[in-house]
Parts: structure tokens; C-alpha cells; sequence
């Protein structure tokens, strides 16, 4: 065999299990993401503001199907005084994009939402950007689109 041969070869065992590390790494980063999201969905279920205190990072915002910009303090502020309320709420699609400690989750959801009393919500289409701060994915943006009949 000649030694570029070889050369290659040895290039591409040494290589196999980095790139098994980095398949392996995003594919634990989408489960752990999905687990969070799914825990930030399991409270808007209960309209418990208490959990999302964590999973929301402090300078998060939700841009709104209407285009309303509502920061962490006024989503917490309105689900803890019932100002708020998701009667329900189901995410039938979830899609999750990895770039490093940023991810991208688009999913498509399926809500009733009251809002000082004004129904909202809908077929949506959100966009949500989780950040890792230490060990932990937090929600940094959410943007909603409601889907057209």
C-alpha cells in the first residue's frame, strides 16, 4: 500500500470518531432542547408562570401574531394574574436546528389563548431561539405567524 494511502486511511480512522462525538453532541442538544420545550409547554398548559421563570432568559421577548413585543416580565406578570390564559395549547410539528450553544426550534401549534379576555392564538407557525447559559437551554426570542386558511 503506498504510504498516501495509508496516510488517507489513518487521516480517516482517526477522524471516525470526532465526527461520531459531534453527531453525537447535537443529537444530545436536540433532546435536551425538545425536553425544555416541552416542560415550557407543560406550564402554559397549567398556566404556571413558575417553571417558565427559568426558561425564559431575563431579556427574553415574544413577538406576537399581531406584532406585539411582550418581554418575560409581562408573559410572567399576565399568566400569574390570569390575564393570560391558554385553554389549549398542542404543538403538532417541531423542527430543530443546531449552531453551536444557539438553536433554532420552528414548530407549528395548535392553541386557544385568552388575552384580557380577547381570544388569541390559533393554527400558528413559531419560531423560538433557545441559548445555553451554563448547562442550561433557555428561551431568548419567540416569534409567532398565524397560518392561513
Amino acid at each position: 500500500m503506498s504510504k498516501f494511502k495509508t496516510m488517507v486511511i489513518t487521516v480517516a480512522l482517526l477522524s471516525a470518531p470526532i465526527l461520531a462525538t459531534g453527531q453525537s453532541d447535537e443529537a444530545e442538544t436536540k433532546r435536551q432542547v425538545l425536553a425544555t420545550d416541552e416542560r415550557r409547554v407543560e406550564a402554559l398548559r397549567r398556566n404556571d408562570p413558575a417553571p417558565l421563570r427559568k426558561i425564559y432568559a431575563d431579556d427574553y421577548t415574544l413577538v406576537t401574531e399581531d406584532g406585539i413585543v411582550h418581554t418575560k416580565t409581562d408573559q410572567l406578570e399576565a399568566l400569574a394574574s390570569g390575564l393570560l390564559r391558554y385553554d389549549k395549547f398542542d404543538v403538532t410539528e417541531r423542527t430543530v436546528r443546531v449552531y453551536g450553544d444557539v438553536v433554532v426550534l420552528v414548530s407549528r401549534e395548535q392553541s386557544t389563548i385568552l388575552r384580557a379576555g380577547r381570544q388569541v392564538g390559533g393554527d400558528l407557525r413559531s419560531t423560538r431561539v433557545y441559548k445555553k447559559f451554563g448547562k442550561e437551554w433557555r428561551v431568548i426570542a419567540t416569534h409567532a405567524s398565524s397560518i392561513a386558511r
